[in-house]
């Protein structure tokens, strides 16, 4: 790769050097940069591991979208833009009064959970044929808490075997993280510490997904497609 372009064009220049062959005199006077060159080849070689690493790095920051700069290259992060604007009130979004109904039916989604819900974040995969590593985990809301969970048994389809996973570390958020190549809907049921249960789903989507910028961590769990 990298080591062999730079050994192939090295050697193209020596090639071109007119009468180094011929002559000792102009051996003599393109020994050194012989030399240099031979010294920095021997570097890439032996430290060619960790220059590949370098350039998968830098390739995995430029496609997850954060900023990156490299000399007089530069790229910035990037943004997400408002499509809809609820607070000018003169765009396409138009308001009515709520009869109560609809705060009704929001609150469902917090009681029987007792405010605890699933969140997801996901970056590009480094595994062939994934497209995103996506982590899942439980946060509560405002002044609930997840003192109160016991576990949570994750399922996530026929793609994962249609198996149930199940897990106890309180202390990561109940976290749980695999590899997806295109959305797909988690679904959750969250065991309180007593007894009772309530299923909490979450539409694991990639249009954030450019945005990412932290390699997540692992947990004990990882379940793969």
């Amino acid at each position: 790769m990298v080591f062999n372009f730079i050994v192939t064009s090295r050697i193209a220049e020596f090639d071109a050097m007119a009468g180094v062959a011929d002559s000792p005199s102009n051996f003599w006077s393109a020994l050194p940069t012989i030399l240099w060159v031979l010294f920095a080849a021997s570097l890439l070689w032996i430290f060619r591991a960790r220059v590949e690493d370098l350039c998968a790095s830098l390739i995995w920051r430029i496609r997850s979208g954060t900023p990156f700069k490299l000399g007089t290259l530069e790229l910035g992060a990037i943004s997400v833009s408002a499509r809809g604007d609820i607070l000018g009130g003169q765009g396409r979004i138009q308001s009515s009064k709520d009869t109560g109904r609809r705060e009704q039916d929001r609150n469902r989604h917090y009681i029987p959970n007792r405010g605890i819900f699933l969140v997801h974040r996901l970056v590009t995969s480094r595994r062939a044929g994934q497209l995103y590593d996506v982590e899942i985990y439980a946060i509560p809301h405002k002044d609930s808490t997840l003192a109160c969970v016991a576990r949570v048994e994750y399922f996530f389809g026929s793609y994962w075997g249609n198996n149930i996973f199940t897990t106890q570390d309180r202390a990561r958020g109940f976290s749980i993280s695999t590899t997806a190549y295109g959305p797909f809907v988690a679904t959750a049921e969250i065991v309180f510490t007593d007894g009772t249960s309530a299923m909490v789903w979450r539409y694991v989507d990639f249009e954030m997904g450019a945005s990412g910028s932290q390699p997540l961590g692992t947990s004990s769990s990882s379940p793969d497609v």
